[in-house]
């Protein structure tokens, strides 16, 4: 093999190990509590049935909460401005290439 070749797969292998590390640490650390807490099995029940009570308030979107659970005129307004977003940069690109014709030299 080409030494360059051979250098440029060590530096991406070298340069792998950490990042493959972190990765790790990330995945498991949503897994754990970090910390001991000191909640009992009921006071973390408890905090959860909060936790989703307030995020079942209207207008409460993200951390995992429905979007077309409720509203569905709001999740049909914002799919219907993302068709017609995209619908419009398609026509256009369309129309931009019918309307030039190439020239042979």
């Amino acid at each position: 093999m080409n030494s360059l070749t051979v250098v440029t797969i060590a530096t991406i292998l070298v340069a792998m190990g950490p990042l493959a590390l972190t990765l790790y640490q990330t995945a498991s650390a949503q897994y754990t509590t970090g910390q001991d807490t000191g909640l009992s099995v009921e006071e973390q029940l408890r905090l959860a049935k909060e936790k989703v009570a307030n995020a079942q308030q209207a207008g409460a979107y993200g951390s995992g909460t429905a979007f077309f659970g409720k509203n569905i005129g709001d999740a049909a307004i914002y799919t219907g401005a993302i068709v017609a977003i995209f619908g419009a940069v398609a026509a256009a690109f369309i129309v931009m290439s019918r309307g030039k014709k190439s020239v042979s030299a």
